[in-house]
């Protein structure tokens, strides 16, 4: 169930079961430039691999079959499976001619029977690489993850692409992750950052809204609508004064069990009487936080019906969401790692989700480290504090 697809992907929706460009394809009549180098394949947003032919892919570990019982689109996925013996299992698909992949970052639809962290892997042709990662729950629903920039390993140029991988840490296990439907999506001219707080505890009027009032900065607590007024929880009148002061609140449910831990009947119940609830005290219940980060097929349909974007965690500094219900962000990270996915955010203008449940101690301390970070690269003008309903305004109905 997809109500909404990102104005970028929807516009650039390529013919179904065929790569946006075939590897001979070249930008000149004989591939050279000028000066007689090869130039690079200009690549369009939109579809970029179907995995209709598995030929263009080469097997580094594991191993790679067609699975024409399994897809997201077209008539087969890929399957890639790791036998005892494998530590990992990696594809590559190498290109005769350089890609231009500059505009687009990679999303693709992954299902395992293990909880995975796939990774993806542009390299450029002086071997440079950034590596992009996302979450995979075990037995999952097979459905489009939107990738985050985890590392990059020299200085990569996107516009001179010479391959991908797609690869997973197996660690001695057998398993299978299925790939499908390889997109390239835009991102912003800026890079943009979603400050949240999921749970609705007490530490968010009492640490959190002073330091971000000192930047003026917007930010959203989820609450769990049956614990409200509860013992160390927001009360009605915090959650009213924060949103006089530009604070978004929205939902994360009636109570904070995993939506897994419900039948269909039971999540509906879940999401409807939260919802009713923030509607009927004047608040917002477009936006969804995952209680506990559980979530299965119809959890998903739900979230997508009831609300226009459902935040879990995963790996944050993604391009335009491909899946509105799974947005990614990156939880309570500690200072190194927030200033590094800040810098990276930036470099690479994408969109990274940071969330703190609670704020004492070492956490409260990442917060502020991550807020004075977000505040040097704003001034600077490589970052920019944004709402959900900001990344939601970039969607448009079916």
């Amino acid at each position: 169930m997809k109500r909404r697809v990102y104005l970028t992907t929807a516009a650039a929706a390529m013919v179904a079961g065929c790569s946006a460009l075939s590897d001979s394809e070249t930008a000149g009549e004989d591939g050279d430039g000028d000066d007689g180098s090869s130039d690079a394949v200009d690549e369009e947003l939109g579809s970029f691999d179907e995995f209709e032919d598995l030929s263009q892919w080469t097997v580094m570990e594991g191993s790679l079959t067609a699975d024409q019982e399994r897809m997201y689109v077209g008539s087969q996925s890929a399957r890639m499976e790791a036998a005892e013996s494998d530590e990992r299992i990696m594809i590559k698909r190498e290109f005769e001619t350089p890609r231009n992949l500059s505009d687009g970052y990679p999303a693709l639809a992954f299902a395992s029977d293990h909880t995975v962290n796939p990774t993806v892997q542009l390299t450029d042709t002086d071997g440079d690489r950034l590596l992009l990662r996302c979450a995979v729950n075990a037995d999952g629903p097979f459905v489009h993850r939107d990738l985050g920039v985890i590392e990059r390993v020299g200085e990569p140029d996107l516009s001179s692409v010479a391959h991908t991988k797609i690869s997973v840490w197996a660690g001695d296990r057998e398993l299978s992750l299925w790939c499908d439907d390889y997109r390239l999506v835009g991102r912003p001219d800026t890079g943009r950052v979603l400050l949240q707080f999921p749970g609705g505890h007490e530490t968010v009027a009492s640490e959190a809204a002073s330091i971000l009032a000192e930047h003026d900065y917007p930010a959203t607590v989820f609450v769990n609508t049956d614990y409200v007024d509860g013992e160390d929880r927001l009360s009605v009148d915090d959650l009213e004064s924060l949103q006089d002061d530009g604070w978004t609140i929205g939902s994360q449910g009636a109570d904070n069990a995993p939506l897994t831990d419900r039948d269909v009947s039971g999540q509906e119940e879940q999401l409807s009487s939260a919802v009713s609830w923030l509607d009927d005290h004047g608040f917002d219940s477009a936006y969804f936080s995952y209680p506990l980060d559980g979530y299965d097929e119809s959890a998903l349909e739900l979230v997508d019906e009831y609300h226009d974007l459902g935040f879990v965690g995963g790996f944050a500094g993604h391009g335009y969401l491909t899946n509105a219900a799974l947005a990614p962000r990156a939880a309570s990270p500690d200072a190194d790692e927030v200033t590094t996915l800040l810098d990276l955010t930036a470099e690479y203008n994408t969109i990274t989700s940071l969330s703190y449940e609670t704020l004492d101690g070492g956490t409260l301390t990442a917060f502020e480290a991550a807020v004075s970070k977000i505040s040097e690269l704003e001034s600077e003008g490589e970052l920019e504090v944004v709402s959900p309903s900001d990344v939601a305004s970039d969607n448009i109905a079916e």
